[in-house]
């Protein structure tokens, strides 16, 4: 099958960067490989999942669609894929639609157990702001217009300044929250929210860059297991053999050994190492990464 230049820039738009500017020795030595092998289709379609941008360590189900990833090539053919930007889980969607009717019952003068210490003593600001995010949260079950039309609705009517910004702006606070409700730290964005609306300040919301900054306290799992897998990776390639069970059974997966399958697992390595380089960037940290050359 033959490779679009295009295509392939779309495979390296890695974090931080875009395109040609991603383009290092082992970018440049598997490029050339796609180019002799003289890929199958199935195989390029499966390079198109690989992690990129789209596809980032912060999303909920980042592992599910990264072994997603690894079974496709293990099975010689491409499938749906999970964990993209902007995926979000039905248990979230579920969680949030619970958290906005605590938000709504504390706005009544209810019981509202997660949240209610958390917002503090009831005032006419907190609970107008507090109605906001709880319609804001419900609306988010029934999508992007139903959302919008409750934030745009707040943005126009709300009396008191700390409801107004909260909702007012793409940028505002809570857009910004339910805009990356595929973040990991979703949760911990809504109390943040709700804290701050208790001190009638406004919220820091983490997502991105920043919720991949606190990934150490926040889910030191998702380190760890990028790791593993990237360990995992490398020992395939070098043809070692698998130090325990979790390596040989991501082994098992990728399937019988071919040149196409090292090919692909090559791609999956450097794009999980461009992850783990942005990753160490932001914590100041640094990993000891196979070269592919």
């Amino acid at each position: 099958m033959r490779i679009s230049e295009k295509r392939i820039l779309e495979w390296w738009e890695a974090p931080g960067i875009e395109g040609r500017e991603a383009f290092d020795e082992e970018i440049v030595y598997l490029n050339n490989q796609a180019e002799s092998l003289s890929l199958p289709r199935w195989a390029v379609l499966v390079r198109d999942l690989m992690p990129r941008w789209g596809f980032e360590p912060c999303a909920h189900r980042f592992f599910d669609g990264l072994e997603q990833v690894m079974g496709m090539i293990g099975a010689g053919k491409p499938g749906m894929r999970l964990g993209s930007c902007g995926d979000v889980p039905l248990a979230i969607h579920l969680r949030l639609q619970a958290l906005g009717q605590e938000f709504l019952a504390w706005a009544a003068g209810k019981e509202a157990r997660e949240l209610g210490p958390l917002l503090g003593a009831r005032t006419p600001a907190r609970m107008e702001a507090a109605r906001a995010v709880g319609q804001a949260l419900s609306a988010f079950a029934h999508g992007w217009v139903a959302t919008d039309e409750v934030l745009e609705s707040w943005a126009e009517r709300a009396t008191h300044p700390l409801t107004r910004n909260l909702v007012d702006g793409e940028d505002a606070p809570l857009p910004k929250l339910l805009r990356h409700a595929c973040a990991y730290n979703v949760v911990a964005n809504v109390r943040r929210l709700a804290q701050a609306i208790g001190e009638e300040q406004l919220p820091e919301v983490r997502v991105c860059q920043e919720a991949l900054r606190e990934l150490p306290h926040a889910a030191p799992e998702r380190l760890e297991q990028l790791w593993v897998v990237l360990q995992a990776l490398a020992r395939w390639l070098k043809k070692e053999p698998p130090q325990d069970a979790v390596q040989a059974h991501l082994f098992s997966m990728l399937g019988e050994r071919d040149p196409v399958r090292e090919w692909l697992v090559a791609s999956l390595y450097k794009s999980l190492k461009l992850w783990q380089v942005h990753i160490d960037r932001l914590l100041g940290q640094r990993h000891r990464l196979f070269s592919l050359i």
